[in-house]
């Protein structure tokens, strides 16, 4: 199902599901799924895995096995939806899923505030001292701005959902925690959120960096420094997610990010790039030897004949698939 077609269907009930990745609105659920690729709403509601309840799949022996349910509690044990939800086809082909989703709120709202980028910083730091959980805290560069129709400049984005009072005073608190960072607000199109996915989801490479909340800037500066001053940014501030688009990249440059990110402790996904690069980078990139060990024997497990069309090679640069 669409991911659009599936939000006009659960509006009609009152509810909504929490999974906003980049690309078109006719990009698939189970598509989303397959690659766990998260959007700016994982600020609160989390990443692809914690929409999933439960799910059905089919091994590469053919073989169908479910897991978790159909409730928020479930049975105890082991959860293998963690290892099909994000393993891009390596593991097993969903089958069917059942979401966890949430009453859609009467009221949905954005505000923005613009000024340079250690401004913006400033002000994102101290929402995150200052306890906020919004529905989305989302950075963008002046090139992303751009594409996006809301000015030229480092922009905060600041979603709430909730009731109309609540929403109103929760941007106004947020207001008046960045304003002495010296930030002006700004106006933007109101649809800013349905701009953001096909535009950052239309770059032909993506990658997203897994960094610190706190240390978003200098995983920006690593981005830029590897993928060029006209790479596009947006940072999910809360969970530390930069993602940096760019038009093209060489191998050489995404194997360099993700070394200077690997001595930070930071995982660089190659979301989304041509198939050559994919071949020589592979999706994650190499793994450690343990962790490379331990994914070969699961893969085993899940496709003992090897009939999935997606190759190890294809995921890892070590010829191994991360779960």
């Amino acid at each position: 199902v669409p991911l659009d077609q599936l939000a006009v269907a659960l509006a009609a009930h009152g509810a909504f599901l929490a999974l906003d990745p980049p690309g078109e609105p006719y990009r698939t659920l189970g598509g989303a799924l397959a690659a766990a690729a998260p959007g700016p709403l994982a600020a609160r509601f989390g990443p692809p895995r914690d929409q999933v309840l439960g799910l059905t799949a089919v091994a590469g022996n053919g073989t169908v096995f479910r897991t978790g349910g159909r409730v928020v509690k479930n049975v105890a044990g082991f959860d293998l939806a963690k290892v099909v939800i994000g393993g891009h086809g390596a593991f097993g082909i969903i089958r069917s899923v059942h979401l966890r989703l949430r009453a859609l709120p009467a009221e949905d709202l954005t505000a923005g505030w613009v000024g340079t980028r250690e401004r913006v910083a400033a002000a994102a730091a101290r929402l995150l001292a200052a306890g906020a959980m919004p529905a989305a805290m989302e950075v963008v560069s002046p090139a992303l701005a751009a594409t996006l129709g809301i000015g030229r400049e480092w922009t905060l984005m600041v979603r709430a959902l909730g009731t109309p009072e609540g929403v109103e005073e929760e941007l106004d608190w947020v207001d008046e925690q960045v304003r002495p960072a010296g930030l002006a607000a700004t106006d933007g199109p109101d649809d800013v959120w349905g701009r953001w996915r096909p535009a950052v989801g239309s770059y032909p490479v993506l990658v997203r960096i897994g960094a610190d909340p706190g240390a978003w800037t200098a995983a920006a500066d690593l981005a830029v420094r590897w993928l060029g001053d006209s790479a596009a940014l947006s940072v999910t501030v809360p969970r530390g997610t930069v993602r940096a688009c760019a038009g093209e990249a060489e191998a050489v440059r995404i194997q360099a990010l993700r070394r200077d990110c690997a001595a930070r402790g930071w995982p660089v996904t190659l979301e989304r790039g041509p198939a050559e690069l994919r071949r020589y980078c592979g999706i994650w990139g190499e793994l450690p030897p343990g962790l490379a060990r331990l994914t070969e024997r699961v893969r085993a497990v899940f496709d003992p004949n090897g009939v999935f069309a997606v190759p190890l090679s294809a995921l890892s640069s070590n010829g191994t698939a991360a779960a």
